[in-house]
């Protein structure tokens, strides 16, 4: 018996400060977890999407979308391979969700997004 597939962010790592024009890599790692007695099922194939904005006016600087493999119990996805340049100083949110169209078969959408801040300067 299997529980329903339970996707979330179990690691992140992204600089606090960058360069106008500065390419950084930000890097996420999606983990399919049970959420109750038993393993978790497999998940269908399903997105992640990168997506950062300015604070201060609200535009969308990068909004980028990336394959999740399919994942068994316990297994996860490392997100290393995105590069992004920002031409524009300011505060940005920088907000990592996983299957942000609930298509993987999940059960738990509350714990699919997660939300830091990068200073570009």
């Amino acid at each position: 018996e299997t529980d329903n597939p339970d996707l979330r962010i179990v690691g992140q790592n992204f600089p606090a400060q960058v360069s106008v024009n500065q390419t950084f890599h930000p890097q996420f790692t999606v983990g399919n977890y049970s959420d109750g007695d038993c393993d978790a099922a497999r998940t269908s194939q399903s997105i992640v999407n990168l997506k950062m904005v300015n604070q201060a006016t609200g535009f969308v600087q990068v909004n980028n979308n990336y394959t999740l493999n399919p994942l068994d119990n316990n297994a996860t996805q490392v997100f290393n391979e995105i590069s992004v340049n920002i031409g524009t100083a300011g505060t940005y949110d920088l907000t990592f969700t996983v299957d942000p169209n609930n298509t993987s078969g999940e059960k738990n959408q509350n714990n699919n997004k997660i939300t830091g801040i990068i200073i570009v300067q």
